[in-house]
């Protein structure tokens, strides 16, 4: 039998291949040298750091390790999307922009307002940010702040953050400042009047809403949770400055965060409810029920994501990721209501819809697509099956978008030949 002992010389080599993989980490988290610029190369699709960048005086030789496992080792196929997999997006008319996430490659797409059309060309975007100083991982909701010139970005699931960026903010920079977020934030809205950010927090069921420039571990001024604001799986949020409401989209699926909650009114499990839009107070905390709630089969809804409001014309939109729909309604609407339009068909482009933004300004609705690498722009008043008036494209045309989302386990059908892949 092999004596598990080590020889001294084999001790030695552990400890400097521990030391040259820990510095390798030091350089992959501190490094300053990724460049966000565009596509990526075959060899950089990886996005991997390896330590072999590194000259330091822990580096050894595979050589003198000797049967030690592991060590820089490449693997045999890789399933990546090296492409942006565009998620949330905000439009600012005021200065011509617009804000995508990458919840994929963990970043910000900044675009002309202009941008797109209807060849097959990649659009270049104005700013990307993007690299481990910014802090950035599966980057759900976004917004921006034209007073200020601040973007917001909330990442979801992991991270626990929000980062706020400067407008200018190109490549692997630091944020400008960084709020820790409850776990499971999603969406995020300003509120300029009353200086307010607000976020939904997908499984706690809950909205919390805090100062515009609050920072690190600062508590929010105002949570509202509870079994009577009718919250499920809070995604997209909306704030309605003129008449001080905000608005949310629930997915519907719903189980008691606490064991009290667990316990009241008798012993309850989680449920799934019909998903909804529900609308509050501007200033609801706490468990205070919602004013109005759009939610029934004639609604169409089917996991509701982004939503975005437009005053001007007293209409809500909302990216029904379900059934690859932009639905239009009513602000005012209540109860099993059927969408004012809807924006749905093979000829639309839309595939996956996580995102969706009005801009009344120029009469335009953008929408970003998870399952394809592009955003669509309709005009404001577009229903049924009608093509977009352009796309903006971060890849070719036919370039398969893997749609991995925060991928937090693998599993192998041997049956079947098929790698699972849950998200």
């Amino acid at each position: 039998m092999r004596s598990s002992r080590r020889t001294p010389k084999r001790m030695d080599a552990s400890r400097a291949l521990g030391l040259s993989l820990l510095g390798g980490l030091v350089f992959c988290l501190c490094s300053n040298s990724t460049d966000p610029q565009g596509p990526p190369t075959q060899n950089q699709a990886s996005e991997g750091c390896s330590t072999g960048m590194l000259s330091t005086p822990w580096t050894v030789e595979a050589s003198d390790v000797e049967d030690v496992a592991g060590g820089d080792i490449a693997p045999v196929r890789t399933v990546a999307d090296p492409y942006p997999s565009l998620h949330s997006v905000a439009v600012d008319p005021e200065n011509d922009r617009v804000v995508m996430s990458d919840s994929n490659r963990g970043g910000l797409l900044v675009y002309d307002r202009s941008t797109g059309g209807r060849s097959s060309n990649v659009a270049k975007p104005v700013t990307q940010v993007r690299g481990p100083a910014t802090g950035m991982m599966f980057v759900a909701g976004v917004a921006l702040d034209p007073r200020n010139h601040e973007l917001f970005a909330v990442n979801n699931d992991i991270g626990d953050r929000m980062e706020v960026f400067p407008y200018d903010a190109e490549g692997n920079v630091r944020p400008k400042r960084v709020l820790f977020v409850p776990h499971g934030s999603w969406g995020v809205a300003l509120n300029r009047q009353r200086d307010e950010v607000a976020i939904t927090v997908e499984h706690a069921n809950t909205v919390v809403v805090y100062r515009r420039d609050a920072t690190l571990g600062d508590a929010p001024l105002r949570v509202l949770h509870g079994p009577n604001t009718g919250l499920g799986d809070p995604h997209g949020i909306a704030f309605d400055e003129e008449r001080n409401e905000i608005s949310v989209a629930n997915h519907g699926n719903w189980a008691p965060l606490t064991r009290a909650e667990s316990l009241q009114g008798g012993v309850q499990g989680g449920r799934f409810d019909l998903p909804s839009i529900s609308t509050y107070a501007g200033d609801a905390k706490n468990d205070e029920a919602p004013l109005r709630t759009i939610q029934g089969k004639r609604t169409g809804l089917n996991w509701p994501m982004g939503m975005s409001l437009d005053a001007l014309h007293n209409e809500i939109a909302v990216a029904s990721y379900g059934n690859d729909s932009i639905l239009i309604f009513h602000r005012t609407d209540q109860g099993d209501v059927a969408p004012v339009r809807a924006i749905h068909g093979n000829l639309t482009a839309i595939a996956g819809p996580m995102g969706v933004s009005i801009d009344a300004k120029n009469d335009e609705i953008w929408v970003t697509n998870y399952r394809e690498h592009t955003a669509a722009v309709f005009a404001r008043t577009a229903q049924g099956n009608v093509a977009p008036k352009r796309l903006v494209r971060n890849a070719l045309p036919g370039t398969p978008a893997v749609g991995f989302g925060n991928p937090g386990a693998v599993a192998y059908d041997s049956k079947r030949d098929q790698i699972l892949v849950p998200n």
